[in-house]
């Protein structure tokens, strides 16, 4: 599901930017490397993932080699948010990632080259801008793939 609509979105023009929110208890499981294969998807375009958890759901126990939380996981390594709270938060939850999401900065840069491998990557405010405007948070994805036109299966 998460393929296809990272397809549709690479599909029209002009491109939206994928995003998704989960609603969901986190009780999935998945192997790592199949999950890093869709978290790759993400990196090779500027999507986001962002989770809404109740946060009396139970904590799971998963088979070994598998990566629990795979929501949050997803979150961080995107650049988006997981938010675990009761059901009563979720309105403000959303309401948070909808401003995130009107706030947002895209910055941009030419990549060395177009290798489709990771890379890392790290923001960061200046001192001036953490004076001039205090209590920004800052929130970006810690790796990036460069490809050419976006992932080759959405094409």
């Amino acid at each position: 599901m998460i393929r296809l609509i990272i397809r549709d979105a690479y599909r029209r023009n002009p491109r939206p930017l994928p995003v998704i929110v989960f609603l969901h208890g986190d009780h999935t499981g998945q192997p790592r490397r199949e999950l890093d294969k869709l978290v790759d998807d993400f990196l090779e375009t500027s999507g986001i993932v962002f989770g809404i958890r109740n946060y009396q759901s139970p904590e799971l126990h998963f088979l070994i080699g598998e990566q629990a939380q795979i929501l949050h996981y997803m979150a961080k390594q995107t650049g988006g948010q997981y938010f675990s709270v009761p059901p009563s938060g979720y309105a403000e939850a959303l309401e948070t990632i909808l401003k995130q999401l009107h706030f947002r900065y895209e910055l941009g840069f030419i990549p060395s080259a177009i290798d489709s491998k990771h890379h890392e990557l790290k923001v960061e405010l200046t001192k001036e801008a953490k004076d001039k405007y205090q209590g920004v948070r800052l929130r970006f994805r810690p790796e990036y793939i460069p490809v050419r036109e976006g992932p080759e299966w959405a094409r």
